[in-house]
């Protein structure tokens, strides 16, 4: 069985998930049952199974937690800094809260990646509407390009250019907010 690996899940029940070839990651259908933050959701799939679901490749800046002004290029590790990088952390957090709760999405594993971050999260793409929630946070200026390895790397890095270009979202906070 070269290529699967069973995914223990906070229900106590396991989904089967393909990390074997192809370019295209395996997907499935889950509802967002709760928006831990901008980046972090926990999502019930078809087969009852429960999980929380780290955006693959983006970080918004912390609400739950003090901000680290350092992971973000430019802002200013200041007082002022701080407090921007948590507004615009508490906005994603609102965007992502009225994107998704309750919402239908389809997770997708990212073959270029991981499929289980640090903390134990699955790691994947999320797709609403036929389009990346991850993407469209980075695009918008909401989130950051995480540090890591997948196969959209570079169509979000230059996203997350344009955004800083722009001066979009977390962006603004260079200036001190």
């Amino acid at each position: 069985m070269a290529g699967i690996a069973t995914i223990a899940v906070l229900a106590g029940c396991s989904v089967q998930v393909d990390v074997g070839s192809g370019t295209a990651g395996s997907t499935y259908e889950a509802t967002v049952t709760d928006v831990v933050d901008g980046d972090t959701i926990d999502v019930r799939f078809t087969n009852g199974s429960t999980d929380t679901v780290r955006l693959l490749g983006i970080d918004t800046p912390e609400v739950h937690v003090e901000t680290q002004p350092g992971e973000f290029e430019g802002v200013p590790d200041t007082e002022s800094g701080r407090a921007c990088l948590r507004a615009t952390g508490e906005n994603a957090s609102a965007v992502v809260e009225q994107r998704l709760a309750g919402e239908q999405v389809t997770i997708r594993l990212d073959h270029g990646g991981d499929t289980r971050g640090g903390y134990g999260r699955l790691l994947g793409i999320v797709i609403r509407e036929n389009s990346s929630v991850n993407y469209n946070l980075i695009e918008d200026g909401h989130a950051r390009l995480y540090d890591t390895s997948f196969s959209e790397r570079d169509r979000y890095a230059d996203a997350e250019r344009e955004a800083m270009t722009a001066n979009r979202g977390l962006w603004q906070c260079r200036s001190g907010g």
